[in-house]
């Protein structure tokens, strides 16, 4: 509830050992986009994804799980949507980060959470090479408005709408900004972790009643959104190297209620504590029986292969076990006339029906004929040059999940001069799979 508020490698090439470890990867292909749906009853929207009014998100569940969870709050813990959202963010319930709702959305504590920090500050603390990102209409999550940002600071993008007055048709309008903005920002950029969050559905529980047609159809239209922003993904030039986990959760769920009013949810009735965990991804399916909100903050750190600490005292758990992490590796080794070429790539998820992977190379770095040696998921394939700067290995369709290529000592040339950030190539075909290309930045 909001309103109280207003009212009350990645690829990275080495042309040296030495300078390969002086430049990490600045992205990882392993993926991870939470979406938050605010207010959302999971009854009614269990409802829709069975009747075939929620399909995205079915699709989601078919692909990995759908299950509910009850917040775990104290008897002087409000519903609120600061309270849900800081317990998500940060991976702990409220005893801990002590955003309690007394406040009415309106606590400065959204911001520091008594110390437990929020999954993507946590991600630029390890990790701070990776891209992150966050596209919300409400403005305690990305803003120091009304005692945020719930999400911190130091996200490398963000997309903030803030809605002028508590009136349906604006946030509606604020939703298709928020979609229309990520799904631009996930088709093009590289973000290695996004939150999105949506806010039609709490409102129209707030300006209709959630026992309405209305609220009904607020679920379905921002199921749509969500496909819009999956589909953005699944378009994603890379995608098909890139392993992607999907969370989508809510805050709280409502009160039956066929009327307006602010306080749809407030108190600890069994509907205003059921929230959900939606996912897909390397490690979730049928093996997550009892999901809660305060699993998604470490559940997103374990699926970018980030630590997971006991020292932070977090009450989520991860979901998944540990995985192998995707990862790309293309590096010039050797000095002088014994330079080598050799290129690995290791994938999450595999996608089926690839007949060719090629390698090329930008102008700058050159291939020489002479032997070289090729695999698909440890299985030898031939090799063949197309010019000096692309390698093609073919095979028989088959699902990828690792790739290796090296040529023999002598086997590349780099020039002198290749300029820092110029860009190689490794795309990926097939009958089956989409055809993708994953860019690579020269470290050197």
């Amino acid at each position: 509830m909001r309103r109280l508020s207003t009212a009350l490698a990645f690829l990275a090439l080495a042309v040296s050992p030495a300078l390969a470890q002086a430049a990490p990867a600045d992205s990882s292909l392993d993926k991870v986009l939470v979406i938050g749906i605010d207010g959302t009853r999971w009854d009614l929207l269990r409802a829709a994804m069975k009747s075939g009014r929620a399909p995205n998100l079915a699709r989601v569940g078919r692909q990995g799980f759908a299950r509910p969870g009850l917040l775990d709050y104290g008897p002087n813990v409000l519903t609120l949507s600061e309270v849900g959202w800081s317990s998500i963010a940060s991976g702990v319930w409220p005893d801990k980060h002590l955003v309690d709702g007394r406040k009415f959305n309106m606590d400065p504590g959204q911001a520091t959470k008594n110390g437990y920090l929020d999954f993507i500050t946590r991600i630029e603390t390890a990790a701070p090479a990776f891209d992150t990102y966050l596209a919300s209409d409400w403005v305690n999550l990305g803003t120091t408005e009304n005692g945020g940002p719930i999400f911190g600071s130091a996200m490398d993008a963000r997309f903030n709408v803030a809605i002028a007055e508590e009136r349906l048709e604006l946030w509606d309008a604020g939703d298709v900004k928020v979609t229309q903005a990520a799904s631009r920002h996930l088709r093009r950029a590289d973000p290695d972790a996004s939150f999105v969050y949506l806010g039609l559905v709490d409102e129209t529980a707030h300006l209709v009643g959630s026992a309405t047609p209305a609220y009904a159809d607020a679920i379905a239209t921002t199921d749509r959104r969500i496909g819009q922003v999956l589909r953005a993904v699944r378009s994603r030039p890379s995608y098909p190297f890139e392993s992607w986990t999907i969370l989508v959760t809510t805050d709280h769920g409502q009160r039956a209620l066929d009327e307006p009013s602010l306080v749809t949810h407030l108190s600890q009735t069994r509907l205003e504590i059921t929230s959900f965990v939606i996912g897909s991804g390397p490690g979730l399916g049928s093996n997550v029986k009892k999901p809660l909100v305060v699993d998604v903050a470490p559940t997103v750190l374990r699926q970018l292969g980030l630590p997971v600490r006991p020292a932070w005292k977090l009450d989520g758990r991860p979901l998944a076990g540990a995985h192998p992490g995707a990862s790309a590796t293309v590096a010039v080794r050797g000095k002088g006339a014994a330079r080598r070429l050799a290129a690995s790539l290791r994938l999450s998820s595999a996608p089926a029906g690839v007949r060719s992977v090629a390698l090329r190379l930008p102008a700058g770095v050159k291939l020489k004929s002479g032997p070289v040696s090729a695999s698909v998921n440890g299985r030898p394939v031939s090799v063949r040059f197309s010019g000096r700067r692309t390698v093609i290995l073919r095979f028989s369709p088959r699902a990828v999940r690792t790739l290796s290529f090296a040529t023999a000592p002598g086997g590349v040339k780099v020039a002198s001069g290749l300029q820092p950030g110029a860009r190689a190539t490794v795309t990926l075909r097939g009958r089956k799979a989409s055809r993708g290309t994953l860019r690579v930045r020269l470290a050197h």
